[in-house]
């Protein structure tokens, strides 16, 4: 049975902001988006797997961190609106 929306958005917001940024920010985020970044310069020829991959790994993680803590920002203003419109 799918959970609600309300049910998921107080299961994030239990687990708390860290755990939210650095999970969806960093490793879902940051990291699948350097890999694929590395996979994609690689085969259009921009540059090599090995000598783009390691850059992409701390880049796009650290975007991670400010992707992160955004959408949590939204999440908290989405579950406030939740709770004022559902008792």
């Amino acid at each position: 049975m799918k959970k609600s929306r309300k049910e998921r958005l107080n299961n994030i917001i239990t687990k708390g902001k860290w755990h939210y940024i650095l999970v969806h920010g960093v490793l879902l985020w940051g990291v699948s988006t350097a890999i694929l970044f590395s996979i994609i310069w690689h085969f259009i020829g921009l540059s090599g797997f090995n000598t783009i991959i390691l850059p992409s790994l701390l880049l796009f993680p650290l975007g991670g961190v400010l992707w992160g803590l955004i959408m949590w920002f939204i999440i908290k203003r989405e579950h406030s609106n939740t709770l004022k419109t559902d008792p």
